[in-house]
């Protein structure tokens, strides 16, 4: 990239150099340290943070690593604005909220999109090991994206062959009990470099806090580069992970959780499942390349390609969500069972056109895309209802092994979308000036087909949609670097109204201003930003027929996010974060939330983690962290007793190399991570009073590791 000098003829100096070779920066990694500088997600070309006009959030591998992560969740837990455990202690998924918007089934890997389906169950996750960063831009995206949630884009970067060798193993147990290998390998096949391999692989079977449960998969994730000059790199790529939990549904009712039970309140370990009833098997594959060829000093075309599937099946016993307890609270806890059938699948390509130019004393790095989306999701669910018989469990006294019946499928869709986009870019930059400026235009078509109505015709929902985003940001020479930005986004709308008129698609408004600082001569990133986000068509009930919706919702979200890493010394990395969100309902035809707060939205967020390595003993690296929140509405009703309490979780971890004592051990490290040290018992979410619809969130969780690098 070239930076902003002070004068139009020094803007036409090439210091590409000095982004790459004296800081050693890369766009997506690998890293050194918790700090990054750089990243594609938010412009899909190379640009420094303190350059992009947006609030973006970058953590490395070295983050994750030192925090002990254990799924992409976890790795968010430090991220201002987003609520990592909004449906609490779960192994099956991770449930993202992004400045009050649900990510479920709507994730980036390496920028294309996953295979995802907010209501079904085969919606993938991707193991943090297998991962290089975990990247979050907050706010509309689609001006790049397309269909995107309008609170903010999880995109998530793989690991990649390197050029250097490097080697690591691990294994690691837990205090509840269970054992995880993995393995990474990358390096040179050939000594001239000209291909470059790179394997990573996992395989755990770990207990959790719940008896019985257990998170088993296998992940396999191998890549290979060829560089046949300078200009010309081709990677081709595969990710495979089997998921075979034995799982106990997340369903506990308000009352012995997060309100008093007189028989007692419901243990956190209790297994609510049944040893009869506790099927969930999850298969994820994808393969795919990622071509770059540079023609010249202007032009570069990139192509990222890739096919992913997803399948699972479920059988499970759990709390009736509807009707928790017979009568009067007490120890016994009505189930019902559900089964689930679920497909998914998504085609997907991104071809770029990058071009690096002068026009006067303007540097210009424009960029022409296209993209394409092909997705299928075909789903099978349901429950069992009255009449049909799922022995209850006594949470006190659980006896499992009786029979448990099968449910009946009540719901099967079959969904096809396709959707092609096409976007330009230019980030001009003049003098000290940087201007970001984008238009998209996306036509999308879904055709939903309910196979439980006989005959049933599909329903076309067809969107077309201009979104644009244009920012402005000012570099001083001492690292300030404010900035302000007009982003829109759009959201396909699945459903009809009444008159059977399919939904147009979701629109949101964003305007941000900050100011970044990028202290010089020291590694650190701190970011400041004030925001404006509006959502319109929100979906609201008919007021002539409240079984259907019409679109006049109305949705807005005013905060400030703060955000600094730094590596002020040697010895001593800080991470701090702090949120505060203020939300509305603007327009809604259900009176109770009209003019109230959104849900799942805390008012406050904030953290503070540090890692010390203290000098006077060699190899030894010890960290903690607190994060907290305020308390925050789940429940669509607003009932006051079911409001989600403020809570404040500790972290702390140590790592010790033994290479540091002995030269014979250099690259054998051991780590202790403990998560919620102090255990506290906190329920994450409650959605109505009288079912199962509540979940614990995790207790103390204490993991230790060898982990041996050559």
């Amino acid at each position: 990239m070239l930076p902003l000098p002070a004068s139009a003829q020094e803007a036409s100096a090439p210091t590409q150099l000095e982004k790459i070779t004296l800081e050693g920066e890369s766009a997506r990694g690998p890293d050194k340290g918790i700090v990054a500088k750089q990243s594609t997600s938010a412009s899909k070309t190379s640009t420094p943070l303190k350059e992009t006009p947006q609030a973006v959030s970058v953590v490395t591998r070295d983050q994750m690593k030192a925090q002990g992560v254990d799924s992409v969740a976890d790795a968010l837990r430090y991220t201002p604005g987003v609520l990592p455990d909004p449906n609490g202690m779960d192994v099956r998924y991770d449930w993202l909220y992004i400045r009050g918007y649900n990510t479920f089934g709507t994730s980036w890997l390496d920028s294309l999109i996953l295979p995802g389906d907010p209501t079904g169950y085969a919606t993938p996750t991707i193991h943090p090991f297998a991962l290089e960063r975990v990247e979050v831009i907050k706010g509309p995206a689609s001006v790049l994206y397309g269909r995107t949630v309008p609170g903010g884009l999880v995109n998530l970067v793989s690991k990649r062959p390197q050029e250097t060798a490097h080697r690591e193993a691990s294994i690691k147990t837990s205090a509840f009990g269970g054992v995880e290998g993995a393995i990474d390998v990358t390096g040179p096949l050939t000594p001239d470099g000209e291909w470059l391999y790179r394997f990573t692989g996992l395989a755990k079977n770990m207990h959790t806090q719940i008896d019985m449960e257990r998170d088993r998969k296998i992940m396999l994730a191998p890549s290979l580069t060829w560089n046949p000059s300078t200009d010309t790199s081709l990677t081709l790529y595969g990710y495979y992970q089997r998921d075979r939990d034995i799982f106990s549904p997340r369903f506990y009712p308000a009352i012995g959780t997060l309100l008093p039970n007189p028989a007692g309140q419901i243990p956190r370990d209790v297994f609510l499942a049944d040893p009869n009833a506790n099927q969930f098997n999850r298969d994820f594959f994808a393969a795919g390349y990622e071509f770059s060829h540079r023609f010249s000093e202007t032009w570069t075309v990139r192509q990222n390609l890739r096919y992913a599937r997803a399948e699972q099946d479920m059988f499970l016993a759990l709390v009736n969500p509807a009707f928790a307890y017979t009568g009067a609270p007490s120890s016994q806890l009505n189930r019902v069972s559900g089964v689930s059938d679920d497909k998914l699948s998504t085609f997907a390509v991104d071809t770029q056109a990058e071009a690096v130019f002068d026009t006067g004393a303007l540097n210009h790095t424009v960029l022409f895309g296209l993209d394409y989306v092909h997705s299928v999701t075909d789903t099978n669910f349901g429950n069992t209802g009255a009449g049909v018989r799922v022995p209850p469990l006594d949470f006190l006294n659980p006896i499992y092994g009786l029979p448990v019946p099968t449910a009946p499928i009540q719901r099967s869709g079959l969904q096809k979308q396709d959707q092609i986009g096409f976007y330009a870019q230019d980030q001009i930059r003049y003098d000290r000036w940087v201007g970001t400026f984008g238009l998209r235009y996306d036509r999308s078509s879904i055709e939903s087909t309910n196979r439980m109505l006989s005959g049933s015709q599909p329903v076309e929902t067809d969107d077309s949609r201009l979104t644009w985003r244009a920012g402005v940001t000012y570099l001083f020479d001492n690292g300030l670097a404010p900035y302000a930005s007009y982003t829109t986004s759009f959201l396909p709308t699945l459903g009809t109204d009444k008159s059977n008129n399919p939904f147009r698609a979701q629109t949101a408004q964003q305007f941000e201003v900050g100011v970044k600082y990028e202290p010089v001569g020291a590694r650190g990133m701190v970011g400041v930003s004030v925001f404006d986000l509006t959502l319109e068509n929100a979906l609201t009930p008919d007021p002539t027929d409240t079984r259907f919706s019409v679109q006049s919702g109305k949705q807005r979200v005013r905060g400030v996010e703060l955000e600094a890493k730094m590596e002020l010394t040697p010895e001593l990395d800080v991470l701090g974060a702090y949120a505060y969100s203020h939300s509305e309902v603007l327009r809604s035809n259900r009176a109770v939330e009209l003019g109230r707060e959104m849900l799942r939205l805390p008012e406050h967020q904030a953290s503070l983690w540090a890692i010390y390595r203290p000098s006077y003993v060699p190899g030894l690296a010890l960290s903690a962290g607190v994060r907290a929140m305020s308390s925050y509405q789940t429940d669509s009703t607003y009932l006051a007793q079911l409001r989600i309490p403020a809570r404040t979780l500790v972290d702390i971890g140590a790592e010790y190399d033994f290479g540091a004592v002995d030269k014979t051990f250099e690259g054998t490290k051991l780590q202790v991570n403990v998560s919620n040290l102090l255990d506290k018992k906190y329920v994450s979410h409650c959605l109505n009073l009288t079912g199962g619809s509540c979940n614990y969130g995790a207790g103390r969780t204490i993991t230790a590791g060898i982990n041996y690098t050559w």
